[in-house]
C-alpha cells in the first residue's frame, strides 16, 4: 500500500492505495487567513503538524511501503532551520500582496536588458524558424516576455525577506514551497522536485538549474534553497517508510490523466483552474502569456508543459454560496440548467483573472435586470469559467497546438453544466475522469513506478464525454469585450 499527501488550498488530505484502488481517504481543513484584501495566508506549522497525523494515523492502519506527496505549488514558505519553525506565515499562491515588489522588480535594468535583447531574439528567430530549435534561443524568447507576478514564489519570497530586514540575520533562513517544507518536517531532509522548483519562478527549465540571474535579483542566496531531485528518487524516510512520488499537483494530475504524449491536455477545476499541455521532451518558449513548465522529470525520463491558470473557478462558486445564492455548490449545475437567460454575463475577477491577464479588475455583473433570477447568476458564472479557460486553450491554439480533446479532474468537474459549457465553447470533447483527485492518484503511481510495481501505472478512466451540443461563440464574443471593459474601467 501507498500513502499519498495531498496538500491543497484548504485542505491536506492522505488517501491510501492499495493494487491502484482508493482504500483510504482521511482530511484536516487548513488555517487559512485573509487579514487584508489579496492576502492569503497559510499556518504552515499547523500545516505540518495535521500532515504528520494524518501519515501516523495512515501508518498504524495500514502497511504502509511508501509514502508520496502532491501539493498546491507557489505558497512560499520560510522559517529557520535552528528552530524548524517557519518565521511567518506562508503567503499563499492566490496572495497578491507583493504586486508593488513585483512592479518594482520589472522596473530592474537586468530585466528591461533581459526582454530588449528577448525581442531581438525573436524578431531573429522569426526570420529565421531554424533558430527556434536552440535552447538558448527559446530561453531568450521566453525572456521577452518576462514579467515577475506576484503569484511567482520568487517575488512572495522578496516581500518577505523585504519585511525581516536586518532582523534576517538572526535566523539561519531555509525556504521552499509547500512540498519542500513538509518533506523537511517529516524526513529532515531539505529537498523538492523538478515540478515545483519550475514553478517558482526562480528555476531556469531551460538549462535545468537554480537560476543566478533571479537569484541575485531577489537577494537569496542558493543555499536557502532545496536540492532539486526527480520525482521518483526517495527524499527521505518517515519512521523507516520512504518518502518518494512527490511531485506538484497539476503535474500529477497530467500524469495521473495518461496525458504522457505530446499535444495532450487536460483541464484540472479545483479552487482555481490550470490548463496545461504536453509539449513533450523539449521545453518549448511562450510569447502569449502561457507559462512553460518542467512536466515531470523521473530518472530516464523529463516531460515540458505549458500552462495556463484561472484564478478562480471553484473558489467563485463557493463564493456565491457565501453570499446566499444557494446552500450547497452541488445544486450549481442543475440551478443553471434550468436559467433561460443569454444575455446576463459576469466577470469572474475577484482578486484576479489568471493567464494572460496579471492586472487587477473588478468582478462585473452585466444585464441584471428585475426579471433575473439565481438561475441566471449561476449560469453567468458557470459560463464566465468556461470563457476563461476557452481564453487559455485559444493561446495554445496562436502557439500552433491543436488538442484533440480535455480530459478533466478536480472536484468542479463533478459539475456538468460546467464541462459542457467548455465543450461548447471551445469545440473540443470534454472527458470527466472517473476518479476527480487526480493529483493524489498521479503521485501514487509515481511512487509505485520507484517501487518497481510499472513503468506508467493505470491511467484514470473516463466516466463521461461532452460534445459540443450549441455554437456559443457570439456569447463568448459578447463576453470577452465586457472583460475588455473590466480590465481598463477606473472609477
Amino acid at each position: 500500500m501507498i500513502a499519498v499527501v495531498d496538500a491543497g488550498t484548504t485542505m491536506v488530505k492522505l488517501a491510501v492505495y492499495d493494487e491502484g484502488k482508493l482504500v483510504k481517504l482521511v482530511r484536516e481543513p487548513i488555517r487559512k487567513h485573509t487579514p487584508q484584501p489579496g492576502w492569503v495566508e497559510i499556518d504552515a506549522e499547523d500545516l505540518a503538524r495535521k500532515c504528520i497525523k494524518l501519515v501516523s494515523y495512515a501508518a498504524e492502519k495500514h502497511e504502509i511501503e511508501a509514502i508520496a506527496m502532491t501539493n498546491q505549488r507557489a505558497t512560499a514558505v520560510l522559517w529557520d532551520e535552528k528552530t524548524g519553525k517557519p518565521i511567518m506565515p506562508a503567503v499563499g499562491w492566490q496572495d497578491t500582496r507583493a504586486e508593488p515588489t513585483a512592479a518594482e522588480l520589472n522596473r530592474s535594468l537586468v530585466l528591461r536588458a533581459g526582454r530588449a535583447i528577448g525581442k531581438l531574439t525573436s524578431l531573429a528567430a522569426a526570420a529565421l524558424p531554424g533558430l527556434k530549435a536552440s535552447r538558448r534561443v527559446k530561453w531568450l524568447i521566453t525572456v521577452s516576455k518576462l514579467a515577475l507576478r506576484s503569484s511567482h514564489t520568487s517575488v512572495k519570497l522578496k516581500w518577505m525577506l523585504d519585511q525581516l530586514g536586518e532582523k534576517a540575520s538572526r535566523y539561519r533562513l531555509k525556504t521552499g514551497t509547500i512540498d519542500s517544507w513538509l518533506v523537511y518536517k517529516l524526513t529532515g531532509e531539505h529537498a523538492t522536485d523538478y515540478s515545483n522548483a519550475a514553478a517558482t519562478g526562480i528555476y531556469d527549465i531551460f538549462y535545468m538549474c537554480w537560476s543566478r540571474t533571479i537569484l541575485d535579483l531577489i537577494e537569496v542566496s542558493e543555499d536557502m534553497l532545496p536540492a532539486v531531485k526527480p520525482s521518483d528518487e526517495v527524499f527521505g524516510e518517515y519512521k523507516g517508510t520512504p518518502v518518494v512520488g512527490v511531485i506538484a499537483d497539476q503535474s500529477a494530475s497530467l500524469y495521473a490523466l495518461g496525458c504522457w504524449e505530446k499535444g495532450s491536455l487536460k483541464v484540472t477545476n479545483g479552487t482555481g483552474s490550470f490548463i496545461d499541455l504536453n509539449v513533450g521532451e523539449e521545453p518549448t518558449a511562450s510569447t502569449t502569456g502561457l507559462l512553460p513548465l518542467i512536466a515531470w522529470k523521473l530518472r530516464g525520463e523529463v516531460r515540458y508543459m505549458l500552462e495556463g491558470m484561472v484564478t478562480y473557478s471553484g473558489a467563485a462558486i463557493e463564493l456565491m454560496r457565501d453570499l446566499g445564492l444557494y446552500s450547497d455548490v452541488k445544486e450549481t449545475s442543475d440551478m443553471a440548467y434550468k436559467s433561460r437567460n443569454e444575455t446576463l454575463l459576469l466577470i469572474p475577477a475577484f482578486t484576479a483573472l489568471g493567464t494572460p491577464y496579471y492586472t487587477q479588475a473588478p468582478g462585473l455583473l452585466y444585464g441584471i435586470s428585475n426579471t433575473t433570477t439565481r438561475e441566471d447568476i449561476v449560469k453567468a458564472l458557470l459560463e464566465a469559467i468556461a470563457f476563461r479557460i476557452t481564453e487559455v486553450i485559444e493561446l495554445m491554439r496562436t502557439e500552433s497546438w491543436k488538442p484533440k480533446k480535455i480530459r478533466c479532474d478536480g472536484e468542479a468537474s463533478s459539475n456538468s453544466f460546467l464541462l459542457q459549457a467548455i465543450a461548447d465553447t471551445t469545440g473540443l470533447p470534454v472527458e470527466r475522469a472517473a476518479l476527480l483527485s487526480g493529483s493524489s492518484y498521479g503521485a501514487y503511481l509515481i511512487a509505485g513506478r520507484a517501487l518497481g510495481k510499472w513503468r506508467r501505472g493505470p491511467q484514470i478512466p473516463t466516466a463521461e464525454v461532452f460534445h459540443r451540443k450549441r455554437d456559443t461563440t457570439e456569447k463568448y464574443e459578447r463576453w470577452r469585450k465586457l472583460l475588455k471593459t473590466a480590465i481598463t474601467l477606473r472609477i
